[in-house]
Order: C-alpha cells, then structure tokens, then sequence
C-alpha cells in the first residue's frame, strides 16, 4: 500500500514515522531512539537548546533508495559522538552497516590544536543545518554551539551507500 509518511525526529534522538493522510492515527507507524542525547548542563550550561542536544538538523531522504540519514549527538559511557544513521523508510531500521561516527582532523595551528592538528570536537561541535544528499554523498555541517571554544566549522562527505567518508573540509584550522 503506497501512503504519505511524515518524519519527525526530535532532541531526545527519538524518529517517528507517521501516517500524513490518517488524522486520527495517534500511534506511529515506527519509533526509534538513536542513542541517550546529551544533557544541555555538558554544554556549558548552554542555554540554546534545553534540556538536552540531540537530533536537530533536517533529516535528508533519498525515495529511490529508501532511506532517511539522520545526524546524532550523543553521550555514551561518557564520551561524547555525532553519528551518521541511514535508517530504512518503511521500518527505521539500520542500513549499510551504520550508525558511523563522525570523526576526523584537519592540520592547523587554530583554537584547540594540538601539535598542528585540528581534532574534530563531539561536544564542542553541533550540527544544525539540514544535511545534503548529492551524488551518492550526504553532506553534515558542523559549527560551535553556543560560541563555546574551541570549534571550528566543518564538513563532511559520507558515501549514502556504504557510510565511507569521502570528504573532509575545515573552515577555519588555522584560526
């Protein structure tokens, strides 16, 4: 049976797929939680996004494929991640091996390097606007939250068939 779905993904890194046409459906038709999001009090006591940072950039779906890539911040056995889902449109679940976790350094001199490298920084780092599929590639944007040092701005390049880096750019690695 063909139907609209609408997508909504949330900062506790909760997705929910619902029926778009069935305005008494009250239940989804999935859910799943992409790991414990981290608590806002780890950012600084930032007050942007309370009480915790989870999924907030758009979503980007690619209908030939079937899948929706999702970008989360979290906190597990306290460390810090952003990571890369490719979850699959009619049952949420995993695909192509994923959830990756964003990683990677730039060689620089900028705020927070260390012996001229830039490392990217989970929990400095947040990732607000929508992510980007062209190609074959989904593209993440990272800047600082709440202007709270060090960070840099970054992008990221991961292949939407197999989660493979593919690309890495730092705006700023020596400023």
């Amino acid at each position: 049976k063909t139907r609209n779905v609408v997508y909504v993904c949330t900062e506790h890194n909760s997705v929910y797929a619902f029926d778009a046409d069935d305005a008494a459906a009250s239940n989804a038709l999935w859910q799943v939680n992409l790991g414990p999001a981290v608590p806002a009090v780890d950012m600084n006591n930032c007050n942007e996004l309370v009480p915790e940072v989870g999924i907030t950039a758009t979503p980007v779906i690619d209908p030939t494929g079937g899948t929706i890539y999702v970008a989360a911040k979290t906190k597990e056995s306290g460390n810090y991640f952003h990571k890369l889902h490719a979850l699959d449109l009619l049952t949420g679940h995993e695909k192509f091996g994923g959830p990756v976790t964003v990683q990677g350094i730039a060689l620089g001199s900028g705020d927070g390097s260390v012996g001229g490298t830039n490392t990217f920084n989970a929990l400095h780092e947040h990732n607000r606007p929508g992510l980007l599929l062209l190609s074959n590639v989904v593209y993440l944007c990272y800047a600082g939250l709440c202007d709270w040092p060090p960070y840099h701005g970054w992008l990221f390049g991961y292949n939407a068939t197999n989660l493979q880096r593919t690309c890495i750019f730092n705006t700023t690695p020596d400023g």
